[in-house]
Formats: structure tokens, C-alpha cells, sequence
């Protein structure tokens, strides 16, 4: 089972000795073309995709470029939920929930223009539908189209101090622009159909236009259309350039539209009672930015100022409508004050209709100036600027009948969007490029220091005129050249270090308030007019004012050699994360009044009863809520290699082998509540204890990615083969003892947890057990794929042809875990493509 793995890496030796020590033609007379990702010649690591590798990988949205990644591998579309980036992430780690902090930071530009998304609010209480809900996830790659994308930077290691709000990385887009053909792109596969057009023309010697539109439906299960992911998009992009003798300006506009419709609707005639279950979200974006550069043509010294600004306005509703069937007798949850309130019963199956309204807007501005000085010996850099960023959402929010609510315990009430304050953030940062040329050595060193700080903020919160200040800075070493059998060999060895920020979204400041009702009187008469629900309602603010920005520490050392038009990087890097958001919990203890109405005859005064005229017991219930801390730990450390060959003159094929081994632990960093939901005495146990253990898992991956491309420009024809191994991958809950360092008892009071308790038969139910083989390291064995890639070419290029096969062979072989054998399928996922350039 493991022939094609070591077929596949004997023929990668034999291929590298033939390039590299064979003979060869000057390079210079080989077309060259690049279908995968290519290591930046920066300082600091970043993976360069271009439109040529784009079009070779046939992708449906920016979710599908991931894979040239080093340490990822292809995926098939997952268009059914949100699709959140993953960098330098080990196999199977957690990148939502309690860890979403590392996509949150992950910062996506779109020429010039960061995608913010602070603002966003539109929620749903209904778990089955939380993979579609993306607040505090960061950006949704599904929305992102790559037809009009003619570069992508993705920087996986230390960015310049010129981005900010990021903790994990940056994806730097940059559109075409220019005159161009007339094109088109029509794509179907196993889910979506895809169209495309785009063309740029001039309409004068200093101004060109460029235009396009796009459209993909996606079925999510092509047996099922009733759930579906609908995207549309549009844009108007201008680019003018006034030069003379003694000033160049350029000036780039953009006005886009982005519309994604995406519902997921049930069969009322499959499910018993007939009932609905329907799910609809639309949103309409509409974004203007802007781009001027002004730079004097003799200035040796100042060379350009740059200018960037625009605002994002999007119109957004997510639309529910389900019955919901409650398993008990509950009240209805329409109390909007603390206190006793007389409320009415839920009923047991009722029609909800929910519906969110928002509209997030979102401003941002930047000015830039760079100097540069330049003399025999050394080549220095100066860039300074001001950043500016705001964002708000003016929508109604939640509107639904409080009758009728979406989950039958609802504790929350609506709450208009436009109540939220604004999210203001100022930034300030210089960074510095200095290059010495010292005899052979070339030394390119980028320090830099940035800024920001909150406006606006309430005093209340920590945030509050708080400024955070992050150090970032690159170096790069070029050695002098030598040569071997005649032809010269080059080596630079590169390594950053830097501090990273991200400030908390909206939702994580300006939490909904938490609604509790605790039925003080439930008199349940046969006859409706005696009926009566009294509860005592508590109204909690689980804003938490301690909540700070996020930070991580990344640091990272790479090696670079080229011989021979053949390229070998590898990289070394360690990040570390400690205060990332999680929802935390924290005790809470509640205290009402449970009246006695056996004693009352409603016949006898022919109403219900009163709780004033009854007799009670004070009782209390304690219990744990959850609000938003910076308690999250996430860290990373791992080895990504990338080898390219050069093309061979023969056969006109290149090898790249690109693969990583990572390994990510995520885990709390404060210590946790945690309430055992057992009965004692008749009674809900009412101990919380207070927990020192890393709630989390390690996790590791090691694979290598081997690609095989082929041109032949005589035959207009370009295929590769990709053979993806995935060596393996683990899993290891971290251990935990399971014993509370402290407890609260049935009073309120703080107690600590000492070795006597666990002998005590109420507290030792506070006692954890867990078995040793919770803590074992689960072990995923190799799996292999092949997929296969080709595209041709008609009538002088300007017709191209183009298919693609994920996994069309793959060797999963089977595993045993405890004694149980895992056997492991998979199938062919394929798709194809018109490409017209007229």
C-alpha cells in the first residue's frame, strides 16, 4: 500500500538529479509558467499565487487556493457553512468556537482596501444553524471570487507594520487592471455552476475601465435543492495616471457589489406533523474605495505620498421560520423587567418567524508617505503613515413575536443594531528598509513600530484610552555567491520577530442583555381563565469592561538556496497566543420565591391566583453564564519546506514539492467554572467548582504535496499530476487531574478546595474522573491522493478548455483504535471549464 508513496518520491530524486545535474538549454528560451503558489524573495515568508496558477486550479472561491499552501491539501468545496482561513493550522485543529481568534486575525486587503467586518451582528439562537453565522470568525471566504484577482500575497509570516489589526497573518489581493480581451469563464463540478465576464478597455491614453461580473450557484447536495449557497458579484474599476516633467499621479477607483443568497429549506411532507424548518440569508454589499499616489519624477529623496480611503455599506437579513416544539410547560418570555412579572404559557408546538436586519458600515482611511536615500554602500527606506477605521451597524437587529420565540428557553429580547456604539481606531506607524552591501554580503533588514489605540471608548472598559504598541521586524542575509560544476549557487537565510494585535469585534464589547425567568407560581388549571405564570425575571449585563485586545508573538527563521534555476526554502517558526476570545463561564446565583397555591380555590373567588395573597419559601439557584474573556491560548510552532524545479528542457515539466509539519495546541489560559448537572437529594446540585486544567488538545500533522506540471506551448496543452501524501495526523487531549483548586458552595462563598473534600459526599462530586485512554495520543495513519489537472488551448489561446480530478486514486488504508478498525472512503470530486478570451 505504500508503492505509490515511494514510486512517487523516488521519481521526485530522479526528476530533481535530471534538472539539476543534467544537461540543459539557457533558460531564457523556455516559456515559463507557474501553476502553484511560489515563495516570496522578501524577508519575511508569504506564499505569491498568480492568475496563471489560478486559472490552472480551477477554483470556485478563494477557499480553493488554500491548498497551495505549504502543510494544506485539497479540499472539496464545503459551500454549506461558513469557510474561515487556516494558516501554519495542524490537521484537524479548531478554528472556530473558542479558537476563532487566529482567522479572526487573519487580515484580508483587496487593493489597498482591508475587509472589516467588526460590525458584523446577524446571529441565530438556533444551534443547527451556527456553521452559517460568522460573527467572530473573521472573513467568509465563499464571498470572495478569484476571476478578477491577478495576485495574491498571502503572508504567513511577520507583516509589515503598515498592516494592523491581525494577529495570525495577511492575504494581500491584487485586482487586474489594464486593457484587456473580452473574457469569459463558464465552470460546472459536482455542486456549483459558475459565469464569468470581464473585460478592460481604454477610453483614453491615461484611462482605462475595468469591468466584470460574476455568478455561482452552489447545491450543497445535489440530490437536495432546497439548500443552497447563491453568490453575485460586480465591479467598476478605473485607473487614471497623469504624468509630467515634474510630478507622476495615479488614482485608482473601484465601486463593487457582492450579493450571496443562502438558504437551507426541510421537506414538510418527510417529517412528522408536516412541519417547517426554513432558513434564508441575503446580503447586498456595496463598497467604494479609492487609491491616489503622487510622486515628484527628480526628488531624491521623498519619493511618493499615498492616499487610500473608502466606505463599505451592506444590507443584510437572515430570515427563519421553524416550529418549535417544547418539551415542557414554560412561560413565555416576554418580561422586560427585573423583578416579579405575571407572564402567560408558551405554547407546546407554535410557528416561529425570525428575522435579523442589518446594516453594517464601515470607513477607512490611510495616508502614507515614503522616503528613500540610495548611495554605493547602502539603500535605506522610510515609510511613515496614519490609519483611520471605523465601523458600525445601523440595522434593526432581532424582530420576532416575544409570543413566539425561535428557541422555546429564549433568554434574550430584541435589541435594535443601531443602539451599538461605534467602533473607532486610530493608527500611527514608521518602519524602515535598510539594505547594506558589505563586500559580497547583502543585508535587508525591515524594523518597524505601530501604533493604534481605541476612540470613543466608554470609561468603563479597560480599552478605554489604552494604546498598544507592536514591534515587528524582519531580516535577510544574502551570502556571497559560489560555484559548483561551474554554475553559481545562492543562499540567504531570513528571520522575523513581532508582536501582533486585534481588537475585539462588537459582539465580544456590546453583548445582548441576559433575560433569566425563574417560575415563582405555576397554577396549571383545567379551565384556561384560572391559569397563571408568575416568574422573577434578572436582567444581567455580561458585557466584560476587563476585555483587552488580542495578542501573538510570532517568531520564525528560514533558509533559501537557488542552483540552477532550482529553488529549495525551509521554514522553522514558532507563534504563541495566550489572551485570544472565548466565551468563559462565570457563577451567577439567582434568588425568588416558590409560592403555594395547593391551599387556593379558584372556584371560590372565580379568578386565578394572586402570589401576594400566598404563602412562599425562599430558595436560591446558582449556576454558570458565559461572556467573553481573553482566555483563549493557542499556539504554534512547525517546519514548511518548498522545493521548485526548474522546467525540464525535455519534457517540459517542473516538479514542486511543498509540505509542512505543524503541530498546534489550543487551550484556556484561565482556569475554568464548571458545574456537575446531577441531582442530589431530590434537589439540582448547586456546588461549582473552580478548574487549573488545560481544557484542550494537541494536535499534529506532517505531509509533502509533489506536482508534476507539463507545457507543451506547441501543443497549447498544460496537465499536472499532484500526488498529496498526508503522513499522518494525531490528536492528544491534554491531561487534567479533574480536581477544583476552589468551589462556591450553595451560599455564595468562595472556598478553597482542599484534600480532606474529596472525601466529602456532597464535594467530591466535584471530583473529575477521567480514564487513561482519554489522554492517549490518537494516530491517524498515511493516506495518499492523486489528482489530475489540465487545461488546452484553441484558436491563438483565446479558447481554452479546462478539467480537473481531486483524488482520483487514493490509498486510505484501514486503522485500528481500541480494537475497532477504521476504514476510511473517499471518491472522485471533478469539474470542468470554458475559458474565452475574444
Amino acid at each position: 500500500m505504500y508503492i505509490a508513496r515511494v514510486l512517487s518520491v523516488f521519481f521526485a530524486l530522479a526528476f530533481v538529479s535530471w534538472t539539476v545535474f543534467g544537461d540543459s538549454i539557457p533558460e531564457h528560451r523556455l516559456h515559463e509558467v507557474v501553476v502553484t503558489a511560489q515563495e516570496s524573495r522578501k524577508p519575511t515568508s508569504a506564499s505569491l499565487i498568480d492568475s496563471v496558477a489560478m486559472r490552472h486550479l480551477q477554483p470556485s472561491s478563494f477557499t480553493d487556493l488554500l491548498e497551495l499552501l505549504p502543510g494544506n491539501v485539497t479540499k472539496d468545496p464545503d459551500m454549506g457553512q461558513v469557510n474561515t482561513i487556516t494558516l501554519r493550522q495542524a490537521a484537524g485543529s479548531s478554528v472556530s468556537g473558542d479558537y476563532s481568534t487566529s482567522a479572526l486575525g487573519t487580515l484580508f486587503v483587496v487593493d489597498g482596501m482591508p475587509l472589516n467586518n467588526n460590525s458584523e451582528l446577524q446571529t441565530s439562537p438556533d444551534a443547527n444553524q451556527s456553521g452559517r453565522i460568522s460573527i467572530g470568525r473573521g472573513v467568509d471566504m465563499r464571498r470572495l471570487s478569484t476571476d478578477d484577482i491577478e495576485q495574491v500575497e498571502i503572508v504567513r509570516g511577520i507583516p509589515s507594520v503598515e498592516y494592523g489589526e491581525l494577529t495570525s497573518g495577511m492575504v494581500k489581493i491584487k485586482r487586474k487592471s489594464g486593457v484587456s480581451r473580452l473574457e469569459a469563464r463558464f465552470k460546472a463540478d459536482n455542486q456549483s455552476r459558475l459565469l464569468y465576464g470581464g473585460k478592460g478597455f481604454a477610453l483614453g491614453r491615461d484611462f482605462v475601465i475595468n469591468t466584470s461580473v460574476s455568478w455561482l450557484d452552489a447545491k450543497i447536495d445535489p440530490r437536495n435543492a432546497r439548500e443552497n449557497y447563491k453568490r453575485l458579484g460586480a465591479t467598476l474599476r478605473s485607473d487614471f495616471r497623469y504624468n509630467s516633467e515634474v510630478i507622476e499621479v495615479k488614482w485608482n477607483s473601484a465601486l463593487d457589489y457582492s450579493g450571496t443568497f443562502e438558504t437551507d429549506n426541510n421537506d414538510p411532507d418527510l417529517t412528522v406533523n408536516k412541519t417547517i424548518d426554513e432558513f434564508s440569508r441575503r446580503d447586498h454589499m456595496l463598497a467604494w474605495s479609492n487609491n491616489l499616489s503622487v510622486r515628484p519624477v527628480e526628488s531624491r529623496f521623498f519619493k511618493s505620498a499615498e492616499l487610500s480611503a473608502g466606505v463599505t455599506g451592506s444590507s443584510e437579513r437572515l430570515s427563519q421560520h421553524k416550529h418549535v416544539a417544547s418539551s415542557r410547560v414554560m412561560p413565555l418570555p416576554v418580561s422586560m423587567t427585573p423583578g416579579g412579572n405575571y407572564v402567560g404559557y408558551l405554547p407546546m408546538l407554535y410557528l416561529s418567524d425570525y428575522n435579523v436586519y442589518g446594516k453594517p458600515l464601515t470607513a477607512f482611511a490611510k495616508l502614507v508617505s515614503r522616503f528613500r536615500h540610495t548611495d554605493s554602500r547602502l539603500s535605506l527606506s522610510l515609510n511613515m503613515g496614519c490609519e483611520w477605521n471605523f465601523s458600525k451597524n445601523y440595522g434593526r437587529g432581532e424582530v420576532y413575536d416575544l409570543m413566539r420565540p425561535l428557541v422555546a428557553g429564549n433568554n434574550s429580547r430584541p435589541r435594535p443594531f443601531s443602539d451599538i456604539p461605534a467602533l473607532n481606531q486610530l493608527s500611527a506607524f514608521v518602519e524602515s528598509d535598510i539594505k547594506c552591501f558589505v563586500g559580497n554580503f547583502t543585508l535587508d533588514f525591515n524594523p518597524g513600530v505601530r501604533l493604534t489605540t481605541p476612540l470613543g471608548m466608554d470609561e468603563r472598559y479597560s480599552l478605554s484610552g489604552k494604546a498598544y504598541i507592536d514591534p515587528r521586524a524582519n531580516v535577510a542575509i544574502a551570502f556571497p555567491m559560489f560555484d559548483i560544476v561551474c554554475y553559481p549557487v545562492r543562499f540567504e537565510l531570513a528571520g522575523g520577530v513581532g508582536r501582533h494585535t486585534k481588537m475585539p469585534v462588537a459582539a465580544y464589547l456590546f453583548p445582548n442583555l441576559l433575560y433569566s425567568d425563574f417560575e415563582q407560581l405555576n397554577y396549571f388549571h383545567n379551565e384556561p381563565r384560572y391559569r397563571t405564570m408568575h416568574v422573577m425575571t434578572y436582567v444581567e449585563d455580561l458585557t466584560n469592561y476587563n476585555l483587552l485586545a488580542a495578542h501573538n508573538i510570532k517568531w520564525e527563521v528560514r533558509g533559501d538556496i537557488s542552483y540552477r534555476g532550482n529553488r529549495l526554502s525551509v521554514t522553522y517558526f514558532r507563534e504563541n497566543m495566550t489572551d485570544g476570545f472565548r466565551q468563559a463561564s462565570s457563577v451567577h446565583r439567582y434568588v425568588y420565591n416558590k409560592y403555594d397555591a395547593s391551599g387556593f380555590d379558584p372556584y371560590s373567588v372565580d379568578r386565578a391566583p394572586i402570589v401576594d395573597e400566598l404563602p412562599y419559601t425562599e430558595t436560591y439557584y446558582q449556576t454558570t453564564r458565559t461572556k467573553v474573556t481573553n482566555g483563549s491560548r493557542t499556539s504554534k510552532s512547525g517546519v514548511e519546506f518548498t522545493f521548485q524545479s526548474k522546467r525540464a528542457p525535455l519534457l517540459r515539466t517542473r516538479l514542486t514539492v511543498t509540505g509542512a509539519w505543524l503541530s498546534t495546541v489550543n487551550s484556556n489560559s484561565d482556569p475554568l467554572w464548571y458545574k456537575p448537572y446531577i441531582v442530589v437529594d431530590g434537589r439540582e446540585y448547586q456546588y461549582i467548582g473552580l478548574y487549573d486544567d488545560h481544557d484542550g488538545s494537541r494536535y499534529e500533522s506532517f505531509n509533502t504535496n509533489f506536482l508534476f506540471d507539463t507545457d507543451l506551448p506547441t501543443l497549447n496543452l498544460n496537465f499536472s499530476i499532484g500526488i498529496q501524501n498526508m503522513w499522518y495526523t494525531s490528536r492528544q487531549t491534554l491531561y487534567k487531574d479533574g480536581v477544583p483548586t476552589h468551589y462556591i458552595s450553595p451560599e455564595g462563598v468562595l472556598h478553597e478546595f482542599l484534600p480532606s473534600d474529596v472525601n466529602d459526599p456532597y464535594l467530591s462530586q466535584l471530583v473529575r474522573t477521567f480514564s487513561s485512554a482519554a489522554f492517549d495520543k490518537t494516530r491517524v495513519p498515511t493516506a495518499s491522493t492523486v489528482n489530475f489537472k489540465a487545461t488546452k488551448s484553441f484558436w491563438r489561446n483565446r479558447v481554452a478548455l479546462a478539467l480537473y480530478v481531486n483524488r482520483l486514486f487514493a490509498i486510505m488504508p484501514d486503522y485500528q483504535r481500541y480494537g475497532v478498525t477504521i476504514r476510511r472512503y473517499t471518491s472522485p470530486y471533478f469539474g470542468m471549464e470554458l475559458n474565452l478570451r475574444l
